[in-house]
């Protein structure tokens, strides 16, 4: 009768051991997939200066985050908060947040920033988020584009601070776009002002590669700049 029920209570904890690791697994797996899964180069310089520079460096993994100035980020943190309001009481607190940001001139100006942070200028670095296309060559391949860290900035939705948008130039081949994708680019970031009817950014990339991104976008976003 003892082994009988030390069979079933064995057979009921690997049964659930192994529902819980396979719901973590299918929660997870974006995640587990961008850090296993061979990525496949969509785009890759061919200036030999570049790749020479980039394969005597060590790319830093950037976040969104870190590229805007603390005093900037700890002004749109007042008011931004990426949960959305689960009742009366929260919706009311998100409104009256809205009503004070409008008047808040600290606060307008963070959204139109240009200040930057000089840590990472000229450095390798690795960056992921969603590419906003400016113009195309005559093959239709992109020529240059906005880096954005969330999907919609400068078309369906406003454009991010300048200090949350990168200009990138690249040269032709790249058409194998699609701006609902994450990706994520790798390349030398610079501090340069590129402005253009579509919006204004702070930063410059010398674009290496361009890798689909596998993960959340909550991987790579720290705050929600919209």
């Amino acid at each position: 009768m003892k082994s009988t029920l030390k069979i079933v209570l064995t057979f009921v904890l690997c049964t659930g051991l192994g529902i819980w690791l396979s719901r973590l697994a299918i929660d997870n797996w974006p995640t587990v997939k961008q850090a296993f899964v061979s990525k496949q180069h969509l785009y890759y310089t061919s200036d030999a200066a570049l790749e020479s520079e980039f394969n005597q460096a060590t790319p830093i993994d950037l976040n969104w985050a870190q590229l805007m100035p603390e005093e900037d980020h700890q002004v749109i943190a007042r008011y931004q908060q990426n949960s959305e309001p689960q009742n009366l009481e929260q919706m009311t607190a998100k409104v009256m947040r809205s009503i004070n940001a409008a008047k808040d001139q600290q606060y307008q100006g963070a959204l139109i920033s240009t200040n930057t942070t000089a840590k990472f200028a000229d450095k390798m670095v690795n960056i992921s988020g969603f590419i906003v296309p400016i113009d195309f060559y005559e093959d239709q391949s992109v020529q240059s584009f906005f880096f954005v860290p969330y999907f919609g900035a400068c078309i369906h939705l406003p454009a991010p601070p300048p200090n949350q948008m990168i200009f990138v130039q690249l040269e032709r081949g790249f058409k194998d776009l699609d701006i609902t994708n994450t990706y994520t680019l790798t390349g030398k970031l610079q501090i340069e002002l590129f402005e253009d009817l579509m919006g204004t950014s702070a930063y410059t990339l010398e674009l290496v590669s361009i890798v689909p991104f596998y993960g959340k976008s909550n991987d790579f976003r720290s705050h929600n700049i919209n």
